[in-house]
């Protein structure tokens, strides 16, 4: 019986690192409706609405990022090919291929901490004018603060991005994944307990304190010789041996690095910018209805996203050994298991919608069935195309440049036009078509068009 389970398991590729990850969303959709049930005990409709506005302030921080996080894992996989992992986080292996992935690590470490530092000089100001000037009517709660400690937690959970992007990189998806899983977890936790003792908006503060407490910790504990290692090389200069072998910035990480950095930023009007708009436009009840339901729906990409983000390290090693037979059997496999994954979960996550507004009270906090249709099939189209993204990407290239600039603008001027007319059904229904008419069949035709040329 243990066996067959063990041969299922492997069939549909729930392997260690799945699991963790699976594990983590599947948690996002058991906290979720916790957390709702917290939110509508709580906080009012407005509260709502300023809780899921703030969350899509936060990732603002794609700006601040640059798309680094993708290539560092995508770098870092082509030099671990020759590396591995000592005790304490030592790195063993080709002193030339170590130079390189040490060197990689710093010049980013360096990079987060100058983008941390531009987050809360930026984001706090520029947050609060659009809170202030998005309120319809007067608020008797604070937002203020825990906007400005929300934006100080996500700066330092950036500062741990460079480090576990490397140790993602490096195949270790065990570690990275179960360390999110137990982040999650935490952060659900905290938010619960600041939400019970009637903490209001300090919540959202409570959710960034969950990672950065749970990230640092994992690394002082796990990886002690590599903070050590960053440390001594970023602000003296460490040990000057194979410093040809170093990596050059601007000729091998900026080339694609801005490319994925466009990509995430019109990612942001694709994906980030419903709550916002309706916060403007609607209300923030409106916004929070958005919020709630766009939050069940991400839990859904991010379990079905699982298994594509543990097989990036492979597709990239399968490129760096030219195993492009190997490369292709692997993407097909994870390409069927994902979209199964999303299409069972957004017939789930629809029917439970229409289930809570048709019975009960609670229901009214989403948007509603109908709209929320829409929202989940999107869902299911945006992991095929991200599959399509990891292959590509595992080259460390990103031809998807030129159509997510267009997803962008269109996408964008969609959700600010429909969202300002026809609230949260224009919205979805513009993600929807978008998505459907655009994105899709292309992101298919630059796959197949680049696959041919880079195996030819």
């Amino acid at each position: 019986m243990t066996e067959l389970l063990t041969k299922i398991l492997r069939g549909i590729g729930l392997d260690r690192a799945v699991s963790y990850g699976v594990f983590t969303r599947v948690w996002s959709l058991f906290a979720g409706p916790v957390t709702l049930l917290m939110i509508a005990a709580r906080l009012s409709k407005e509260q709502q609405g300023y809780y899921y506005t703030i969350g899509s302030l936060l990732a603002l921080q794609l700006f601040f990022e640059l798309g680094l996080m993708t290539v560092l894992s995508q770098f870092a996989s082509h030099e671990f090919v020759k590396l591995s992992w000592g005790s304490r986080g030592a790195i063993e292996g080709d002193p030339v291929a170590r130079e390189r992935f040490c060197d990689l690590l710093c010049k980013a470490a360096r990079w987060f901490g100058v983008a941390a530092l531009l987050l809360v000089v930026v984001l706090v100001p520029a947050g609060l004018v659009f809170l202030e000037t998005g309120r319809q009517t007067a608020v008797d709660f604070s937002w203020r603060l825990p906007w400005v400690l929300a934006v100080i937690g996500t700066a330092a959970n950036l500062l741990t991005v460079p480090f576990f992007s490397v140790i993602m990189g490096s195949g270790d998806v065990v570690t990275v994944n179960h360390r999110e899983m137990v982040g999650a977890v935490v952060s659900s936790v905290l938010c619960w307990l600041v939400l019970g003792l009637h903490g209001g908006l300090f919540s959202v503060f409570a959710v960034t304190c969950g990672s950065v407490f749970i990230s640092w910790s994992y690394l002082l504990r796990q990886k002690p010789e590599l903070l050590a290692m960053a440390w001594k090389r970023m602000f003296s200069g460490g040990v000057p041996g194979h410093r040809h072998a170093s990596i050059s910035w601007w000729r091998e990480v900026w080339p694609m690095q801005w490319k994925i950095a466009l990509t995430w930023i019109s990612g942001y009007f694709v994906f980030q910018l419903f709550t916002p708009v309706l916060f403007r436009y609607q209300g923030p009840a409106a916004a929070g209805q958005m919020g709630m339901t766009l939050s069940a729906a991400n839990a859904l990409l991010g379990v079905a996203l699982s298994w594509i983000s543990t097989r990036s390290p492979e597709l990239a090693k399968c490129v760096a050994l030219r195993n492009w037979s190997g490369m292709d059997a692997l993407f097909r496999r994870v390409l069927v298991q994902a979209t199964a994954v999303a299409m069972v979960g957004a017939l789930c996550g629809w029917a439970m919608i229409r289930i809570l507004q048709e019975y009960f009270i609670i229901g009214q906090r989403f948007i509603p069935a109908s709209h929320a249709a829409l929202l989940f099939a999107t869902i299911c189209i945006n992991v095929v195309i991200a599959a399509f993204g990891a292959y590509l990407r595992a080259h460390k290239q990103e031809p998807f440049l030129p159509l997510s600039l267009v997803l962008g603008v269109v996408q964008g001027l969609a959700t600010w036009y429909l969202g300002m007319n026809y609230s949260t059904l224009g919205v979805t229904a513009g993600f929807f078509v978008v998505h459907l008419v655009i994105s899709l069949p292309f992101s298919w035709l630059i796959w197949r068009k680049c696959r041919e040329k880079w195996h030819a």
